[in-house]
């Protein structure tokens, strides 16, 4: 086994650059389609977009793929904190 040390960096969706931040926003869109129940047009979603992201503070790799993050709220133990997990690993950011 060898261990190794690195860092990932995690970005906002505003700190992206702009392919990776176009890549983010059709997968989210992609992802509002699919789960859309009151048959809302494919305009509409669009429009509902970046929104939906800046507010559930989605995290992403530099390439704009979607990280793996938690964020507690409410009367949760861990209120306040968001996890991100990585290869079966658990980080704090």
């Amino acid at each position: 086994m060898k261990t190794i040390k690195t860092e990932i960096e995690l970005y906002q969706y505003d700190e992206l650059e702009e392919e990776p931040r176009e890549r983010a926003f059709n997968d989210h869109f992609t992802f509002l389609c699919s789960i859309e129940e009151d048959g809302g047009t494919e305009e509409e979603i669009s429009q509902d977009v970046e929104e939906s992201i800046r507010a559930n503070e989605y995290w992403f790799f530099k390439d704009g793929k979607l990280a793996y993050c938690i964020t507690y709220t409410g009367k949760h133990e861990k209120a306040g904190t968001t996890e991100f997990k990585f290869q079966d690993k658990v980080y704090q950011i």
